[in-house]
């Protein structure tokens, strides 16, 4: 940790760098796909409004995640009848497999789509400093956009699944 008279020459050294060479970085945290990080730390992710859902792959995988009612086959059959295959999904359908799933590896992945979250611990794989697996998801830049399932808190069921499906599919955020 720095002290305060170090910190204060650090602000100066990157307020010249910025003042210099800020068109220079811009174009590059943009090239590498970091901009959306650098201007959360700014506190101005909202600048670039929900890019992240409209650059999302709307034929990706999507990852249902959290502990189910049913089991994976019964909600395959549910995808299968709205026309949409099975190999699309990766069913993580327990409290342990939801605990242990390394979250960052849809991270900057354009292989998946959407994350359809149900009932799981708040400690997992890749919380960090959140409350939550889900706030981490919510929170960092990045990551496939997260739908919650159910009506009166989160639950995956045969309607809830349907009804999420039904919504991704009529607002075109998968195909």
């Amino acid at each position: 940790m720095l002290e305060l008279n170090e910190l204060l020459e650090l602000e100066e050294v990157i307020r010249d760098v910025l003042n210099d060479d800020l068109e220079r970085i811009l174009i590059e945290l943009n090239r590498t796909g970091e901009l959306e990080t650098f201007l959360r730390l700014l506190g101005m992710h909202d600048y670039l409004g929900t890019e992240a859902e409209e650059k999302c792959n709307r034929d990706g995988k999507i990852i249902v995640i959290g502990q189910s009612e049913v089991g994976k086959d019964k909600l395959a059959a549910v995808a299968k009848k709205m026309g949409i295959a099975k190999d699309r999904f990766e069913f993580l359908l327990d409290y342990k497999d939801a605990k242990t799933f390394d979250f960052r590896k849809t991270q900057w992945s354009s292989k998946y789509s959407y994350i359809l979250a149900g009932p799981m611990p708040h400690s997992g794989v890749a919380k960090g400093e959140y409350g939550s697996i889900i706030s981490a998801i919510e929170s960092e830049a990045g990551y496939p956009p997260v739908v919650k399932m159910g009506t009166d808190g989160l639950k995956i069921t045969k309607t809830s699944f349907r009804n999420t499906l039904k919504y991704l599919l009529t607002e075109k955020k998968i195909a």
